[in-house]
């Protein structure tokens, strides 16, 4: 039998090759590890004459093709791999490459070198004013919360940036006058007697004490090591501000790893390599809380960014009768299933009003958003009083749109040109509305 010629044999391999990303995307035959990070999902568009006219869905076809080749993850990490390695760059824009390794989110710096703050307000002055106003604000809300039995404390958590700077590559320079937004804050707390915690000069001092970075390389928020310490404060504070006891945390093990918690390797994560990074040996301690009679448990809300996350996974949430967990005050996190979900879809005025402790939580990134506006939130959920019916005034806001020709037939051509029913296209559009108006 004749033996096929090498011509031959180099054509089926490259073929196969070339088809091979088309079979991995129809078949899903090779586990591939995911890229992190957030992909915006492709809206689907049924193929319809007009569809196929405005060419809606061959867009649709093209973005649906971009985000789901075979093999796409790995062709991704390959290249961030070679410009990593190669270079000493990364690809993500968002991620700032420090010196010995370190690694740190660019909103961070932006608001380190006083970019941010010129954004925001052009000058310190004009902060200064601003912030004055946030703090009267708070002050007005932390009367009207104390009627119900609710007191506000204020967490001003730490960022990298302030922490290890001199991590931060040649690049980043500080203005000679720094503005610090949270240490700014703290003197108009600590003025106003507004209950807070700064850890921004508590971590510094523990920097220079500890035996392990408060701060690693790979991350962006406190060291996980860090978490018994920091929840061990917040507890203490409570029980000042509250007048009973708290438990205290106690540390039971080091427990000394390479194999870093996800939020000590999030930056890592976020460069999407082929290899991972070496890990420097940190612990990923285990603590457990003080046990005995006459402590209480009172129910606790926090509004705040990702810092919490780590607190919430830990014992610190087993001081409490309730943890809701109102996320940027946007989205709930409960155990139970009616206070979790879209806050303004929730009942908003029993959660703040049954809460003891409401406890907020930022960091200079998020400072220009204050609050996350959780303070006209609850004034909002004040007004609307107990028993609040969100879903009916959905349903009123349906009959403003059904009443309106011109926003009805919207409605009608958005729902054709996403393939969906005109009164779940009528819903999403009043639940759009609702959450705007009661945000």
């Amino acid at each position: 039998m004749k033996k096929p010629s090498l011509h031959i044999i180099l054509f089926a391999v490259i073929m196969a090759v070339l088809c091979l990303p088309l079979v991995q995307q129809v078949g899903n035959i090779f586990h591939i590890r995911k890229v992190d990070g957030f992909t915006a999902p492709v809206e689907p568009v049924k193929l319809s004459l007009e569809t196929y006219r405005n060419q809606t869905y061959q867009e649709y076809a093209r973005k649906n093709l971009q985000n789901n080749f075979g093999f796409r993850d790995i062709y991704i990490r390959a290249y961030n791999q070679f410009v990593y390695s190669c270079f000493h760059e990364t690809t993500n824009h968002n991620i700032v490459m420090g010196r010995n390794g370190e690694l740190y989110l660019q909103q961070y710096t932006n608001v380190y070198t006083g970019k941010v703050l010129h954004d925001h307000y052009g000058t310190a002055d004009s902060a200064r004013v601003a912030m004055r106003q946030n703090v009267e604000h708070t002050l007005r809300v932390i009367d009207t919360l104390r009627r119900f039995g609710t007191d506000i404390i204020v967490i001003l958590a730490p960022s990298k940036p302030l922490i290890y700077p001199e991590g931060l590559p040649n690049q980043i320079q500080r203005e000679h006058s720094p503005f610090s937004i949270q240490e700014e804050y703290a003197k108009l707390y600590e003025e106003a007697g507004v209950e807070h915690i700064n850890f921004v000069p508590i971590f510094r001092e523990l920097k220079k004490t500890s035996r392990y970075p408060v701060y690693t390389k790979h991350g962006t928020h406190w060291a996980y090591s860090t978490i018994p310490f920091v929840a061990d404060t917040i507890l203490q504070k409570i029980a000042s501000v509250k007048h009973f006891p708290m438990p205290h945390t106690i540390y039971v093990d080091s427990n000394l790893t390479t194999n870093h918690p996800n939020s000590d390797s999030e930056l890592e994560a976020q460069l999407n390599l082929l290899f991972p990074l070496r890990h420097d040996r940190t612990p990923n301690p285990r603590y457990r809380l003080e046990t005995g009679s006459g402590f209480r448990k009172p129910n606790l809300l926090v509004v705040g960014d990702s810092y919490f996350d780590q607190l919430n996974k830990t014992d610190f949430a087993k001081a409490f009768q309730r943890v809701d967990f109102w996320k940027y005050n946007e989205t709930a996190y409960s155990d139970k299933k009616e206070r979790s979900g879209k806050i303004p879809l929730l009942q908003r005025y029993e959660i703040i009003t049954q809460a003891d402790i409401i406890m907020l939580i930022f960091t200079d990134m998020h400072a220009y958003n204050y609050f996350f506006g959780f303070l006209n939130t609850v004034e909002r959920a004040l007004e609307d009083g107990p028993g609040y019916d969100a879903e009916e005034t959905i349903q009123g806001i349906i009959v403003r749109i059904k009443a309106s020709p011109d926003w009805y037939d919207k409605v009608v051509r958005q729902a054709k040109e996403k393939g969906i029913s005109i009164e779940q296209c009528l819903n999403d559009n009043a639940q759009w509305v609702f959450e705007q108006e009661h945000r």
